[in-house]
Protein backbone atom coordinates (compact mmCIF):
# COMPACT_ATOMS: atom_id res chain seq x y z
CA UNK A 1 0.00 0.00 0.00
CA UNK A 2 1.37 3.21 -1.00
CA UNK A 3 1.70 5.66 1.85
CA UNK A 4 -0.46 8.46 2.01
CA UNK A 5 2.32 11.28 2.57
CA UNK A 6 4.65 9.95 0.12
CA UNK A 7 1.83 9.42 -2.58
CA UNK A 8 2.03 12.19 -4.05
CA UNK A 9 5.19 14.19 -3.22
CA UNK A 10 6.85 15.89 -6.17
CA UNK A 11 10.77 14.86 -6.05
CA UNK A 12 13.31 17.32 -6.81
CA UNK A 13 17.20 16.99 -7.88
CA UNK A 14 19.61 16.60 -4.41
CA UNK A 15 19.42 19.54 -1.91
CA UNK A 16 22.18 21.58 -0.95
CA UNK A 17 21.95 21.06 2.36
CA UNK A 18 22.15 25.17 3.40
CA UNK A 19 18.95 25.07 1.42
CA UNK A 20 15.41 24.91 2.76
CA UNK A 21 12.90 22.03 2.30
CA UNK A 22 9.47 23.74 1.82
CA UNK A 23 6.61 20.83 2.11
CA UNK A 24 3.30 22.18 0.67
CA UNK A 25 0.03 19.77 1.91
CA UNK A 26 -3.30 20.17 2.94
CA UNK A 27 -4.59 19.11 6.28
CA UNK A 28 -8.07 18.82 7.85
CA UNK A 29 -8.99 22.54 8.94
CA UNK A 30 -10.18 21.18 12.53
CA UNK A 31 -7.00 19.84 12.78
CA UNK A 32 -4.41 22.99 12.38
CA UNK A 33 -4.37 24.14 15.54
CA UNK A 34 -3.36 20.26 17.08
CA UNK A 35 -1.04 20.00 14.28
CA UNK A 36 0.66 23.41 14.66
CA UNK A 37 1.09 22.04 18.23
CA UNK A 38 2.55 18.69 17.82
CA UNK A 39 5.11 20.12 15.25
CA UNK A 40 6.06 22.98 18.08
CA UNK A 41 6.93 19.86 20.48
CA UNK A 42 9.81 17.84 17.73
CA UNK A 43 11.86 20.71 18.42
CA UNK A 44 13.29 23.02 16.02
CA UNK A 45 11.92 20.13 12.83
CA UNK A 46 10.23 23.29 10.78
CA UNK A 47 7.65 25.94 10.91
CA UNK A 48 3.98 26.08 9.59
CA UNK A 49 3.39 28.46 7.06
CA UNK A 50 -0.37 29.70 5.84
CA UNK A 51 -0.29 29.28 2.27
CA UNK A 52 -3.73 29.14 1.01
CA UNK A 53 -6.35 29.48 3.64
CA UNK A 54 -9.10 29.18 1.48
CA UNK A 55 -7.82 25.94 -0.24
CA UNK A 56 -6.39 24.86 3.19
CA UNK A 57 -3.27 24.65 1.93
CA UNK A 58 -0.34 25.00 4.66
CA UNK A 59 3.78 25.02 3.86
CA UNK A 60 5.92 23.26 6.13
CA UNK A 61 9.43 24.88 5.81
CA UNK A 62 12.33 23.00 7.30
CA UNK A 63 16.34 22.17 6.38
CA UNK A 64 17.04 20.24 3.86
CA UNK A 65 19.04 17.63 5.87
CA UNK A 66 15.83 17.16 7.85
CA UNK A 67 13.94 15.72 5.22
CA UNK A 68 13.67 11.61 5.68
CA UNK A 69 12.83 13.32 9.79
CA UNK A 70 9.84 15.68 8.35
CA UNK A 71 8.41 12.72 6.27
CA UNK A 72 8.69 10.40 8.98
CA UNK A 73 6.85 13.02 11.46
CA UNK A 74 4.48 13.35 8.96
CA UNK A 75 3.75 9.94 8.57
CA UNK A 76 3.34 9.46 12.06
CA UNK A 77 0.56 11.44 12.28
CA UNK A 78 -2.91 9.87 12.99
CA UNK A 79 -5.08 9.53 9.48
CA UNK A 80 -7.58 12.16 11.11
CA UNK A 81 -5.52 14.68 10.19
CA UNK A 82 -5.96 13.82 6.79
CA UNK A 83 -2.62 15.52 5.43
CA UNK A 84 -2.04 14.96 1.77
CA UNK A 85 1.51 16.22 0.78
CA UNK A 86 0.82 18.13 -3.07
CA UNK A 87 4.79 19.75 -3.72
CA UNK A 88 8.16 19.86 -2.43
CA UNK A 89 10.71 22.15 -3.22
CA UNK A 90 14.49 23.77 -2.03
CA UNK A 91 14.74 27.39 -1.53
CA UNK A 92 17.82 29.19 -0.98
CA UNK A 93 18.36 32.61 -0.68
CA UNK A 94 18.98 34.73 -3.91
CA UNK A 95 17.18 32.02 -5.34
Amino acid sequence: MTDPVHAIALRSQSPDYNETLIIEFTIAPRQSTLFQSLLQGEDGLGVIRCFDPEKKKQQLWSSADQKGDVYDWLNSLPESFQCRVSGEWYWSEGA
